[in-house]
């Protein structure tokens, strides 16, 4: 095999480091409002287009799969090609993806609009941590990741609010039309800055390395934790806003707060719970978590008509122990492969989150039903079967072998 190659090997300037990470961070920030608005906007969606739980539930686990199926075939191929030139044709595609979306007259067209989006979105998240391992040493690349999936909490605290913003005030194609606009100027920057980074590979031995990540037991049982975790937590999360506006006394206008408040608690308190892993044993820390993340998951199912403070505060607290077991969870999964399979390992767990976020949804989408006045019906049973799957992966994540870091 060619031995890899690339034009610059670290950043001698920590400066130029962080700006490129910043930059990946804000890619990554596009990728995760275009992924996560359409689950807030699901009252406003399910109304001017005549949507059934189902129907949505469908929408969003289109996005998923289809980022799965990308992440699955691109962990073959991808290293092929030379990242920078990668990065931007599957960049590009994301962009015209959004756009669709904005153009999209009718369900029909949305939904396949959202499938393009999830294949190209897929696919980018790779490249972002495959641009990471490339230029970042071992020794600040947990550091580098961290960064990077900040965009997860700055999304929910500026991206998905601004965008609800946009939907309540100028209707539902108005933020993709605003993240179509910011990505392209995402594009330039990232044409202009982003190194040329090459790594080459023979198909052979990506083939071969495949077959090895799939022949060992020990990886099965971390796909099936990963689908547990994952599973249990899209369940539950797709349907928040319509449950809180249905059932709750929220009003479409006052769902932002929702995500404020809990993107700006998971920004703290992500790190805070690696950290602990790190101190106190990855899985110790994830099932503690996972215990405590029971309760609130019950609680927010069964919520009632208990108005808008009551449904802030319960947010936070479900944001912030459900998001927190993947700090520790994902760290974990890291153990139990040798470091020449790691890469096409953690892509495989990758597509392998998506398809339990898009199974989790659409599942939970034909159990909901709609009652009289709009009400949502069965929600409660949702959060039982995602309790299920949370104490599911406690027990899956018993057998990975690593007790204490």
């Amino acid at each position: 095999m060619n031995a890899p190659t690339q034009d610059l090997p670290y950043f001698q300037n920590p400066k130029h480091e962080r700006n490129f990470l910043l930059l990946l961070a804000a890619m990554q920030f596009t990728h995760v409002v275009d992924f996560m608005i359409l689950m807030p906007m699901g009252p406003l969606l399910m109304k001017t287009m005549s949507l059934t739980p189902a129907a949505f539930g469908s929408m969003v686990s289109a996005y998923t799969f289809s980022a799965g199926i990308a992440g699955i075939l691109s962990a073959i191929f991808l290293d092929r090609f030379e990242r920078k030139k990668a990065m931007l044709v599957v960049y590009m595609g994301f962009i015209l993806g959004t756009l669709l979306c904005a153009l999209a007259p009718n369900a029909h067209l949305l939904l396949l609009a959202r499938i393009v989006c999830g294949g190209f979105g897929g696919v980018m998240v790779a490249l972002v941590f495959a641009l990471i391992g490339d230029a970042i040493p071992m020794a600040r690349r947990g550091a580098a990741m961290g960064l990077v999936m900040t965009a997860f909490s700055v999304a929910s605290i500026a991206g998905v609010p601004l965008g609800l913003y946009l939907s309540n005030h100028f209707g539902w194609k108005m933020p993709f039309v605003a993240l179509t606009v910011g990505s392209l100027l995402m594009w330039f920057v990232a044409l202009r800055l982003l190194p040329r980074m090459r790594r080459p590979a023979l198909i052979t031995g990506a083939l071969a390395d495949f077959g090895a990540i799939l022949g060992k037991p020990i990886h099965w049982r971390a796909f099936a934790f990963t689908f547990a975790m994952m599973g249990s937590t899209f369940m539950v999360i797709p349907y928040i806003s319509s449950y809180f506006v249905a059932n709750s006394n929220v009003a479409n206008d006052e769902l932002p707060w929702l995500f404020f408040a809990g993107g700006l608690f998971t920004f703290f308190t992500l790190r805070w719970f690696g950290a602990l892993g790190d101190r106190h044993g990855l899985f110790r820390v994830f099932a503690w978590i996972s215990l405590a993340a029971v309760g609130p998951v019950l609680l927010l199912t069964h919520f009632g008509a208990w108005g808008l403070y009551a449904a802030i505060a319960m947010t936070v607290v479900f944001m912030v122990l459900v998001s927190g077991r993947s700090a520790p969870g994902m760290a974990l999964l890291t153990t139990v492969v040798e470091p020449r399979l790691r890469g096409g390992f953690m892509s495989l767990n990758t597509a392998m989150q998506q398809i339990a976020s898009g199974a989790g949804s659409f599942a939970a989408g034909l159990i909901i039903v709609e009652g009289a006045g709009g009400r949502f019906e069965r929600y409660g049973l949702v959060g039982w079967l995602a309790a299920a799957g949370i104490l599911a992966s406690i027990w899956l994540g018993a057998g990975l072998g690593e007790t204490k870091k």
